[in-house]
């Protein structure tokens, strides 16, 4: 899909101020990416994605946009370094950016957490796992830490009771998409706070076997697992007496007649 022409720019002394920026994400948050594109006073330098990234780089090509594919951008220093550009946006990316990057230019990233509770991997499965009533979304500066660069920006959403996994990524999606390039269009003037340490709390990575529904769960504790689980992640299941595994994608605790 072409991105038509937002008409939305900074203006300093007389002059549109441009901020050259290295995209790096994946599929799950394109949307952002979209956002971005054709907005007068950023420039989409190149852009890194995964290997399934199908949709990023169909965006890519619809807008002339040069790419690489690549599992850990980190790899990628020796092309990056003769980039022509100001900042990192990282909105999806499996591995931190290692300092060695962080030396060529700043970078702003997010996090479905309000920071700095809950950094880490999969909040937003844990989210729902856990029963909270409500979400975050940081955006932050990236430092060599674990989601532990200084706040830029940061709203909360309510977690509804029949919200899944998907639902939540588009309510996330929506909201970073809202925000994104007037963030990036105040960069480097965006201010920030630093995050407490002390604060901090932390969340696990999950596996495809932790999806597994136990006998010893409560109706609602399996119910919160399948719905932690519908989405753009492998679904909850049962293992059957053959050793079959029944994958469940919706579950409700209440019965019906």
């Amino acid at each position: 899909m072409l991105i038509r022409l937002i008409k939305l720019y900074r203006i300093r002394d007389g002059v549109v101020r441009l901020t050259n920026i290295v995209y790096i994400g994946n599929d799950k948050w394109c949307q952002c990416l979209e956002s971005i594109i054709g907005v007068r006073g950023l420039t989409i330098t190149h852009v890194f994605i995964p290997k399934d990234a199908d949709v990023l780089r169909q965006i890519c090509l619809d807008n002339e946009l040069s790419y690489t594919i690549t599992q850990n951008v980190n790899n990628n220093y020796d092309e990056i370094v003769y980039l022509e550009f100001d900042l990192f946006v990282v909105m999806g990316h499996p591995f931190l950016l290692k300092n060695k990057l962080l030396t060529i230019a700043d970078g702003i990233g997010f996090h479905p957490s309000m920071l700095p509770k809950r950094r880490g991997r999969a909040p937003i499965n844990w989210a729902i796992i856990d029963g909270l009533k409500e979400i975050g979304v940081t955006m932050f500066y990236l430092d060599e830490g674990v989601d532990s660069g200084n706040i830029i920006f940061q709203h909360s959403l309510p977690i509804d009771y029949d919200d899944t996994a998907r639902m939540l990524v588009n309510k996330i999606s929506d909201l970073l998409v809202a925000n994104l390039a007037n963030i990036l269009l105040a960069w480097p003037d965006v201010s920030s706070s630093p995050q407490t340490n002390e604060n901090a709390s932390y969340t696990k990575k999950r596996s495809p076997s932790d999806g597994e529904i136990s006998r010893e769960m409560s109706a609602s504790e399996a119910a919160r697992l399948v719905r932690a689980l519908n989405g753009p992640y492998p679904s909850a299941f049962i293992v059957m007496e053959n050793g079959d595994k029944l994958y469940i994608n919706e579950a409700s605790e209440y019965e019906f007649d």
